[in-house]
């Protein structure tokens, strides 16, 4: 698929190193956190023999309500002490890196929420801790079904570090991915959803099960998601 000349390996390597990183940091966090965007499909349900692509930035949704301003250091704090400075808008975190070719790389933090609370002017952040979030379609569900998976793979000082990563599971992410393709319309987020159904685990019809509980809850369901032992090294 021609979207993948687009993403040369050595930028999504410099890319991953540095999602190894933030959740290395946020590490206080980690359990109020979940990795959304290209980055999911990657992690969720890569074929071998028809590998995804990866992603060139990090989307990340922060359970909003269960983050408390009682903890020792903000996420503000964290990622300004290793490297990141906030964009032009207040939920975009960017930092100067270099790949290991040594090309200059920019890379992009993108926080996102639930849209609890309406999305009208004046209300299109959620406010957590002393950062801003962007309210984003679909995010409200991540943390009904979340996956936890354990990425090992090298930080950008050369070390090598193995996490746990807690993604968004298969349903929140089509969602989310379906939303963003309504109203931008990039090629990217058309190719995530192609790879998510083709190369989801059990086929079409463990996909259909998954969508299951959702339809008839409404989209609004209870209890915890699962955990995986897999581990992807990079």
């Amino acid at each position: 698929m021609a979207i993948r000349d687009d993403y040369n390996r050595d930028s999504v390597d410099c890319c991953l190193s540095h999602l190894i990183e933030v959740f290395t940091i946020l590490g206080a966090f980690r359990e109020h956190i979940a990795l959304v965007g290209g980055w999911v499909p990657f992690l969720l349900c890569n074929n071998p023999e028809d590998q995804h692509c990866g992603s060139m930035d990090i989307d990340l949704a922060l359970e909003f309500d269960a983050i408390t301003d009682e903890t020792y250091a903000t996420i503000l704090n964290l990622l300004q002490q290793n490297g990141f400075t906030q964009g032009a808008q207040p939920f975009i975190f960017i930092k100067e890196a270099t790949t290991e070719a040594g090309i200059p790389f920019k890379v992009e933090i993108d926080l996102l929420a639930g849209e609890y609370g309406g999305t009208t002017t004046g209300h299109r952040h959620q406010e957590v801790q002393d950062i801003k979030a962007r309210k984003a379609r679909g995010a409200d569900l991540v943390f009904k079904d979340t996956v936890v998976k354990t990425l090992k793979g090298k930080l950008p000082d050369g070390g090598i570090n193995e996490i746990a990563v807690k993604i968004a599971g298969v349903v929140p992410f089509l969602v989310m991915k379906g939303m963003a393709l309504w109203t931008r319309k990039e090629l990217k987020d058309a190719y995530d959803i192609y790879y998510i159904v083709n190369n989801y685990p059990g086929g079409m019809d463990e996909l259909v099960k998954a969508f299951k509980p959702y339809l008839q809850h409404g989209l609004v369901i209870e209890g915890a998601g699962q955990d995986s032992s897999e581990v992807y090294e990079s």
